[in-house]
């Protein structure tokens, strides 16, 4: 049998990971900046695409997939779909939802992975392909138990003590520090200014760090988060009546051991993983399962 070459494309907020696959191997590994068509537009999408692929070369590629946060209507799929169209032609491409990524990642067929980065969304397939999702609606009308969520959260909570009158808080203290500001009052334009989730993501990191510290308002919010998480994967278990496993995802949800201790003590009776591997290595599984053309088949 012929040998299959592929390409595995994660597209996240800061960045775009691709990996070339001969038969299932790694062959070549490369990234270039966000092509998230809703971040940064069809046009930079398209030219971090064209640097991306440049890297991994494109001769000989029957399949590729990609899978990229927001990618759930028409037109965001499609503006990607053109896109790597145009730079692989003649290869069949997929472009998913970047949920499916963890799963196949961890080589799971089945199960319900649940991202917590810059957004939040769980995502769950059974064996027979039926698919469930919940949450993933952004940041204006969801993503609780994001990074993002807890980061606002934490500033809205010193918004809140000092409209009570309340001196600030350890926790104030340490986003005013994080955020280089002096005086809780420069956060309400500091906010509206700094519009960047990503921005506002990475500081969920303080309050992780002060919650794992016994800080009370900080755990108040991490259990918020924890909560949200936890609610979003059950929704999917039981929609596609699975008992597990659920893989957690996602920058914020990876790297920040107190949050998945929180999620795991919702989830009682629930096997429980944190991602081991790069999304784009479920990409890579994906493009290999895609069907070959049917005249290759003759």
């Amino acid at each position: 049998m012929r040998v299959r070459t592929v390409i595995g494309v994660d597209i996240g907020g800061s960045k775009t990971h691709g990996i070339r696959a001969v038969d299932g191997e790694p062959v070549t590994e490369a990234v270039a900046g966000s092509a998230n068509v809703a971040a940064v537009g069809v046009p930079e999408a398209g030219r971090q695409l064209e640097a991306l692929f440049a890297q991994l070369g494109t001769h000989g590629v029957e399949a590729v997939c990609a899978g990229a946060a927001g990618a759930d209507g028409t037109e965001s799929i499609g503006a990607i779909t053109r896109l790597i169209t145009g730079l692989v032609p003649g290869a069949q491409v997929s472009v998913v939802h970047d949920a499916r990524l963890v799963l196949a990642a961890e080589g799971l067929d089945a199960g319900v992975s649940l991202i917590a980065g810059t957004g939040s969304v769980a995502w769950g397939r059974r064996v027979d392909g039926t698919e469930a999702r919940a949450g993933g609606w952004g940041h204006l009308l969801g993503d609780e138990g994001s990074g993002y969520r807890v980061a606002i959260d934490a500033v809205r909570h010193a918004l809140d003590r000092m409209d009570a009158g309340e001196p600030a808080d350890r926790l104030t203290g340490a986003l005013l520090s994080r955020c280089g500001l002096a005086d809780r009052t420069e956060l309400i334009d500091f906010v509206y200014v700094r519009k960047d989730r990503r921005y506002w993501a990475e500081r969920a990191a303080v309050v992780t760090e002060l919650a794992a510290q016994g800080d009370p308002a900080a755990a108040v919010i991490v259990d918020a988060a924890a909560d949200a998480l936890a609610a979003l994967a059950a929704r999917v278990l039981g929609r596609l009546g699975l008992a597990g496993p659920v893989v957690l995802g996602g920058g914020f949800a990876v790297h920040q051991p107190l949050l998945q201790r929180a999620v795991c003590e919702r989830l009682v009776g629930t096997e429980v993983r944190v991602l081991t591997h790069a999304p784009a290595v479920g990409a890579v599984r994906l493009a290999a399962a895609l069907p070959r053309p049917e005249m290759e088949k003759l």
